[in-house]
This record gives structure tokens, sequence and C-alpha cells, in this order.
């Protein structure tokens, strides 16, 4: 395995693969007890289901934050494409609805010029 930067060894749950990664316990950290949470979002921290030292920690957790990272880009641009679609065929419909008043407007125009005649 390539050694980290720290100087540490690289985990062995780094793969790609999602089969090959420990699983995270997501903890959510509790409001004081008086109730307050001083209009902070609520904290989740993510444990590994294995023990680690302390860089492997550390590793595991950038490693976890990239791919919360990764998926929560996807779902980004997931919805982007749908709103780009939707926007597509509000614009098709105008454009059709454009069309069809420009034909009846020339047809009217065409029958004031033959009443005039």
């Amino acid at each position: 395995l390539p050694p980290l930067k720290n100087g540490g060894e690289q985990p062995t749950g780094f793969r790609k693969k999602a089969a090959a990664r420990p699983k995270a316990s997501a903890v959510k950290k509790e409001p004081k007890s008086d109730g307050s949470e001083d209009g902070k979002k609520t904290q989740i921290q993510y444990n590994p289901d294995v023990p680690m030292s302390k860089e492997q920690l550390t590793a595991w957790r950038r490693e976890m934050r990239r791919v919360r990272n990764r998926e929560s880009a996807a779902a980004s641009r997931r919805k982007v494409r749908d709103r780009i679609e939707e926007l597509e065929e509000e614009v098709k419909c105008w454009k059709d609805r454009y069309d069809e008043v420009m034909g009846r407007l020339g047809q009217a125009e065409g029958k004031k010029e033959e009443d005039e005649e």
C-alpha cells in the first residue's frame, strides 16, 4: 500500500468498492441539557465499526468525507439536470404557444385583407 503523507500506512478499507470499506455508525450529538442548541445544527459523528489507529481513523474519516461529498455532488448535478429538463419542456410549450398565436394572427390578417378587397 502507498504510504500516507504523514508517514502512516494506509488502512486496508480504502478501495473504491463499497463492500471493502468499513461501515460507519453515525452518532448524533445531543443538545444541551437545558434544551437549547444555540441555533446550531445537530452534528453527526462518523465512527468506524472496527478499531483503528489515530492515523488510520483520520484517513478513514477523510475518505468517508470524500465519499459523502461525491454523493452530494452527484445529487446536485442530478438536480440541475432535472431542472434543465423542466425548463426545456417549458420553453417547448411556450414556443408551441407562440407558433399557434402567430398562426392565428396570420389567419386574422389574411381574413382582414380579404375583407378589404
